[in-house]
């Protein structure tokens, strides 16, 4: 019997078809992969916001109406600060301590600055040097950034408004921002009506 092998055609025909097999799996993996990388971004990216959101919740929940002074000892304007033109919110939280020898009280200052939301964390309500403290970038890629502060049924764009809301937190706070290309609106009630002395 005589062994006959395969000719060049047959070989060709299997390479193009070998071939054709090949490409369609590889685009089929390469799109299963690209799907697999868009959805954790997106995950990751929800989890960052979820995250900041309750960080952000907390601290304003937990708010304390107490008179600030800034880095000099001098009394300023307000218990609560947020300053428009520098996007800047300042006031006192309670936060847990690690130790019982210092203050669960923290000034908490969160600013809007290169596209980020930036949390800063001092180690007491009324810091001596400006230094010291704990900073984490919340949020970032920010395209818009605004505050609203709700008193007497209307919103303002910084706060204090006058003397009176100098002793006073804002019934609501409305932080609204845009990343990447999807607006999202936070309003938060503090849950404190009394005014500081």
């Amino acid at each position: 019997m005589k062994n006959r092998g395969f000719t060049i055609i047959e070989v060709l025909i299997s390479l193009v078809i070998l071939s054709i097999i090949t490409l369609i799996t590889t685009n089929i993996l390469k799109s299963s992969l690209d799907t697999e990388l868009a959805t954790s971004k997106h995950l990751n990216s929800i989890k960052t916001i979820n995250l900041s959101s309750s960080k952000i919740r907390r601290d304003l929940r937990q708010i304390v109406n107490i008179t600030s002074r800034d880095f000099y000892g001098n009394k300023m304007d307000g218990s609560f600060i947020y300053d428009e033109g520098a996007d800047l919110m300042i006031f006192n939280s309670y936060t847990k301590s690690y130790s019982n020898e210092v203050s669960p009280i923290k000034r908490i200052e969160y600013q809007f600055k290169d596209n980020s939301l930036i949390r800063k964390q001092y180690f007491s309500s009324n810091p001596y040097n400006q230094d010291q403290f704990i900073e984490s970038t919340l949020l970032t890629n920010l395209n818009t950034y605004n505050v609203s502060l709700l008193s007497t049924n209307k919103w303002h764009p910084s706060w204090p408004i006058n003397s009176i809301t100098s002793s006073k937190i804002p019934r609501l706070i409305k932080m609204e921002f845009t990343q990447n290309n999807k607006q999202y609106t936070w309003i938060i009630e503090p849950n404190i009506s009394y005014a500081s002395n």
